[in-house]
């Protein structure tokens, strides 16, 4: 019998769809925090079931209250992606600016669940560069057919490498080319949520296990949840208004906290949170469906 806890490859497709929907809205906006070219033709080309939004509207009041959720969940899709490509890019997370570190990132970048995100091709990467980009087969397939589609060409050297980030992934990233004996940049955005907690824990002690003297990280923190009648009513109502099937997907008990697991491997941790990220880029997350009060946000990480 399938495992309930864990998501079938179709819900994650589905959600890798609704979270190329944010991206495509966000980059909508007068006030964009991002520019995803892409993120609109590939929600395009998956449409299914689901309405996908890929705009802004002129005024919130004019959407129907079933299509709100997406929309509203497109401002923290908007934050959390440029907070992850501004790190990528070496800004000054840490001190609240926007000038570029000095320092020599690593030309050797690993997402863990990449999903439909395109920073392979949107971003100004320094040259030869590697991104390895794991997730399922089937959305790294869809990806990268609608932008060879697209005539899109990577802005790096760019591997997707299939695999199921539930079991050992290692000897599949390997076997594309990563070196251990290289610096490396780790993204960890938009999938712990989608691990059980042992997961987590594997997939963080891997990421410290596999790293470099000099290597990086930037991980989304997951959201702490007690699993309860009241919470599953709230993703049941969630789920069915924007669509997506919510329950048993996010609700991890107790999940490893990365910072923790990293500073026992002799990381130095810096802890963001979504309040800090939302006064940073100048946003309002009030109405959004993630609280901002709860925890969250994000880690980066250096590997002294």
């Amino acid at each position: 019998m399938d495992d309930p806890t864990e998501p079938t490859e179709e819900v994650v497709s589905l959600t890798a769809l609704a979270v190329a929907s944010g991206r495509a809205v966000e980059s909508s906006r007068p006030d964009a925090l991002i520019d995803d070219p892409y993120a609109a033709r590939l929600v395009a080309a998956g449409r299914g079931t689901v309405e996908f939004p890929v705009t802004w509207p002129d005024s919130l009041d004019d959407v129907p209250p079933v299509r709100r959720p997406l929309l509203l969940a497109s401002l923290y899709i908007g934050l959390r992606t440029r907070f992850v490509d501004d790190v990528l890019a070496g800004a000054d997370v840490a001190g609240g600016g926007d000038s570029l570190l000095p320092i020599d990132l690593p030309r050797q970048v690993v997402v863990l669940g990449a999903g439909l995100d395109t920073r392979a091709f949107r971003l100004d990467w320094p040259g030869r560069t590697e991104v390895f980009e794991l997730d399922q087969m089937s959305v790294l397939l869809f990806k990268r057919d609608v932008l060879r589609g697209l005539g899109a060409e990577p802005r790096c050297e760019w591997f997707a490498v299939p695999t199921d980030l539930s079991r050992p992934w290692v000897d599949a990233l390997v076997a594309a080319g990563f070196d251990r004996r290289r610096r490396t940049a780790w993204v960890i955005d938009g999938l712990l949520p989608y691990l059980s907690a042992d997961a987590q824990l594997e997939a963080i002690t891997t990421v410290a296990r596999l790293s470099w003297q000099g290597s990086r990280a930037v991980i989304e923190r997951t959201v702490g949840l007690q699993d309860s009648p009241e919470l599953e009513e709230k993703l049941r109502d969630f789920g069915a208004q924007a669509g997506l099937p919510m329950t048993g997907l996010l609700a991890r008990a107790h999940p490893p906290d990365p910072a923790v697991i990293l500073q026992g491997h002799g990381w130095e941790v810096q802890q963001h949170t979504m309040d800090d990220l939302a006064v940073r880029y100048g946003r309002r997350l009030d109405d959004t469906p993630l609280d901002p009060a709860t925890p969250g946000g994000f880690i980066t990480a250096q590997l002294p």
